[in-house]
């Protein structure tokens, strides 16, 4: 996600980089994003048979079939790997279960806290993690880059955030089948290149046959501004067959300011005054893909604990 000099879009940014409280996370750019926000909280909605359903209708026989997803907004990695795991072992890793169960008894009598809402800060600005500690992997749960017979899957991850993106490397347990990459997704020439090479290099299409984006678009309508926020969806939509997006609801972008005024924080973003787009944010998101991007609503997958809606659209000018 960007447009004037860069900035964060991720689990998640957009906007000028510079240092930042680790509490407030101007970017959305938590460092333990993944520990109060456990990737299985998407995975439960997500179908484990999603990526042959994606190939069975896109019509690619089994003995050539090559799948491709990119993952926008990556953070540490942690929802990727995780995500790479249950689509192609058909189910959710059961060290990610593990963590689940254990974060669900720490939080069972009210809801997990939320970005840029319920977290609280310590003395130095680092946000408190749950008791338990997110591992998505781990040598016992490594799996083939396969889907089902000769089916292979290839994931891109990006994040603007460089660090993430290195951490996200360093702990990447599967570096021939998926890739993180520092990248700014608004900037189209740099990332189409990136896109282009990733495709190329797996003798895959032109574009990905499945595009994830989970709660990054109200980092880049912070940045970037109503017009930013929809050619983000332009942009995300021409690229992919399909797509799951995870949009913040209006509630969020009022938590995520008051957090930053009460850690005295400077604001990096937008005032929320300036948006045109406001409480109906996520019909608009919704609209916006239907009316403009040839997107189709396929499946309504859930709704997180964090209220947050998970969609399943299909690009009809890109799927048969």
């Amino acid at each position: 996600m960007a447009a004037p000099s860069v900035a964060k879009v991720d689990g998640k940014h957009m906007g000028k980089q510079s240092t930042f409280h680790p509490g407030a996370a101007p970017y959305g750019n938590f460092i333990n994003y993944y520990t109060f926000n456990p990737p299985i909280r998407r995975l439960q909605f997500i179908p484990t048979d999603m990526l042959d359903r994606i190939l069975d209708a896109i019509k690619v026989a089994n003995h050539d079939a090559v799948a491709t997803v990119l993952d926008v907004g990556c953070n540490t990695g942690d929802l990727t790997i995780a995500l790479y795991e249950h689509l192609l072992k058909g189910g959710v890793p059961e060290v990610v279960k593990q963590t689940s169960e254990h974060a669900c008894e720490e939080t069972s009598s009210e809801k997990p806290p939320e970005e840029g809402h319920q977290v609280d800060a310590d003395d130095s600005g680092k946000i408190k993690p749950d008791q338990c500690d997110c591992v998505t992997n781990s040598p016992e749960t490594k799996c083939e880059g396969k889907v089902s017979g000769s089916k292979q899957l290839f994931m891109l991850a990006c994040d603007i955030d460089q660090v993430l993106i290195q951490r996200a490397t360093e702990a990447n347990p599967y570096p021939d089948n998926i890739m993180f990459q520092a990248i700014d997704i608004m900037d189209s020439t740099s990332s189409n290149k990136v896109f282009a090479n990733f495709l190329d290099a797996h003798h895959a299409s032109h574009i990905f046959d499945l595009t994830t984006c989970f709660s990054i678009t109200m980092w880049i309508h912070l940045h970037q501004g109503d017009s930013g926020l929809l050619t983000f969806l332009e942009q995300v939509s021409k690229r992919t067959r399909y797509l799951i997006i995870e949009p913040q609801p209006w509630k969020c972008y009022k938590s995520a300011v008051r957090r930053v005024k009460k850690l005295g924080q400077p604001m990096q973003w937008q005032s929320l005054s300036e948006l045109q787009i406001r409480e109906d944010v996520v019909d608009r998101i919704v609209k916006h893909l239907v009316t403009e991007c040839n997107m189709e609503i396929v499946q309504r997958l859930g709704e997180t604990d964090w209220e947050r809606q998970l969609l399943f659209l299909r690009n009809s000018m890109n799927t048969v």
